[in-house]
């Protein structure tokens, strides 16, 4: 998969801009705040309809302007091309068309335009709460499993109308309230097994890529490993029922595979509290090279690779093995300085206050 051209209109401080990168590899070049970063993040948006950095609209749209709007150009590996266009609006509706039709799944956008993004913040998926590690695992299920975008999106609408449900309730169970519950209690114990299922299924295909990317990055040898730790023991319906008075009581969803958890060990031991932070940095890089390369495996697909001023994080040996374990038809990366030595752009492109200036020599 390769990005041909990027259109921008008032996207963070770009008011205009029309960017050709080209294939292999691209740098862009600049001071911090002169939007290097913006520039991924609007790959990013029209690639999965959501910033990587996290960032509501609001703080996308450019300043003095009601909408941005984001067009691009990709080319997959079959020669097949696709268009989307993307707009937010400050007051208004957004849109999303790929190949001109509105998109009907948001998540079925990581299976057309597959990226990597490696940015300096992967670090908490490592060492921080429980939902960013789910979030990963769940990113990954929709783009690998044809069934996996739509258990998803079941599973978080069955959650939404139960969580609504037992706040309605004010802690009461009445007779409507308990029947309406059985019908949720049977819909999220049927799908989020599904999508438990799916994510155990991710997590036996990763496990080894994972501990390879590991030792590949680090040049150790201790073993990494990853485990998928259920929320519930038994039958999931069973286990609602159980929890159903506790539930009512806090008003909230109490078990699920929203609650699960999955556990990173080095050597034995749980990364995330026991680790070092080169260790889990240098982990959360391994599950990004990991994915990549089983996505790679798996669909024959190269993502396109898009990394943020990560090498400042990392010294040249690790910065190199990273690249060398990745295979990537077009990758492109930020940088206020150096780069490693082993990258070989094609081009190098400087950015200055939302503008590109230009290919530097």
């Amino acid at each position: 998969m390769i990005l041909k051209w990027l259109e921008l209109h008032d996207f963070r401080n770009y008011k205009e801009l029309l960017f050709k990168p080209g294939p292999s590899v691209i740098v862009i070049i600049g001071d911090n705040g002169q939007g290097k970063t913006s520039l991924l993040e609007a790959i990013s948006y029209v690639a999965a309809k959501k910033s990587f950095r996290g960032a509501v609209k609001e703080a996308i749209i450019g300043y003095g302007s009601d909408v941005a709007v984001v067009r691009a150009g990709f080319e997959s590996s079959l020669k097949r091309e696709i268009l989307v266009e993307a707009s937010m609006a400050r007051n208004g509706r957004d849109r999303f068309l790929v190949n001109k039709q509105p998109l009907t799944k948001v998540s079925d956008i990581n299976k057309t335009i597959p990226i990597t993004v490696f940015a300096a913040q992967d670090i908490e998926v490592v060492r921080g709460a429980p939902s960013l590690r789910r979030d990963f695992l769940d990113q990954c299920v929709s783009m690998l499993f044809p069934r996996g975008s739509s258990t998803i999106s079941a599973v978080e609408k069955v959650l939404r109308q139960r969580g609504m449900l037992l706040k309605q309730s004010g802690g009461v169970l009445t007779s409507e309230i308990a029947s309406t519950l059985d019908v949720w209690d049977q819909q999220l114990s049927l799908y989020g097994s599904k999508l438990v299922d799916l994510r155990r299924d991710l997590v036996a295909l990763l496990s080894p890529y994972i501990n390879d990317a590991y030792q590949k990055i680090s040049g150790k040898k201790e073993p990494v490993s990853i485990s998928y730790k259920c929320s519930w023991e038994n039958e999931l319906y069973l286990e609602l029922e159980k929890h159903r008075k506790e539930d009512l009581r806090r008003q909230a969803n109490g078990i699920g595979p929203h609650r699960d958890e999955l556990e990173i060990d080095l050597d034995g031991h749980p990364i995330r509290h026991n680790g070092s932070q080169g260790e889990q940095r240098t982990a959360a890089y391994a599950m990004k090279v990991a994915f990549h390369s089983l996505y790679k495996d798996r669909t024959g697909e190269d993502p396109i690779l898009l990394l943020d001023d990560v090498f400042s994080e990392l010294d040249e040996k690790r910065s190199e093995a990273i690249l060398n374990s990745i295979s990537a038809t077009q990758t492109i990366l930020t940088t206020t300085g150096d780069i490693p030595s082993i990258v070989e752009p094609s081009s190098r492109i400087y950015v200055k206050h939302g503008r590109l200036i230009g290919s530097l020599a």
